[in-house]
């Protein structure tokens, strides 16, 4: 007999369950009985971990906020240089959604905006602190000498971000023969010429 496994890595196998059945199908697709079918286990035991799906919801947001603002905050806090670090930032990111399409199908979904205020705000919060934190990068590029002089900091860490969204969707609409790798690089190298 299999050792029975714990809460949370059963609310793990629950929410990378939700991605990828969001990642397939997008979010109106996701009902707890996708959910149970792509996790192999009831819905009951998927009402046991999640009282319905606007907690999943909630610990989808959460999921996304821990990972990808816990990334930019750790490369952030790294030693080596702003533009390595901007780098980093922006490589891992579209590796993630590259790896698992849920994510941004989620965080753009306006069925989950429009039907959950309070995992709009938690993503909107999510999205203010990332931006944050790239600021402060380039801030730091900035003052030393890494960056150009006269760039705003701010709005350049959202024209950044700004490229992810893009890609995705472009990648959404023509399937499976756009390579986000290759993307990234064009995208990537473009930026580096206009913030040195």
């Amino acid at each position: 007999m299999l050792p029975k496994k714990s809460t949370r890595i059963r609310k793990e196998e629950i929410i990378q369950a939700a991605f990828e059945v969001i990642g397939q199908k997008g979010v109106r697709a996701l009902t707890i009985a996708a959910i149970a079918k792509e996790a192999g286990m009831s819905e009951a035991n998927v009402y046991r971990h999640f009282g319905g799906k606007d907690d999943i919801f909630s610990a989808l947001a959460d999921c996304i906020g821990e990972v990808v603002m816990g990334k930019a905050a750790t490369i952030a806090a790294e030693s080596r240089g702003p533009l390595e670090k901007l780098e980093t930032i922006f490589f891992s990111h579209m590796a993630l959604i590259a790896e698992q399409p849920g994510i941004p199908r989620f965080v753009f979904s306006e069925d989950v905006h429009l039907g959950n205020r309070k995992v709009a705000e938690t993503i909107a919060f999510f999205m203010g602190s990332y931006i944050e934190t790239l600021a402060g990068v380039i801030a730091a590029g900035i003052q030393e000498g890494e960056l150009r002089q006269g760039l705003a900091p701010r709005e350049t860490a959202t024209t950044l971000l700004g490229m992810i969204p893009f890609t995705v969707l472009r990648r959404n609409l023509t399937g499976t023969s756009f390579n986000i790798g290759d993307e990234a690089d064009r995208l990537w190298a473009n930026f580096l010429r206009l913030i040195r």
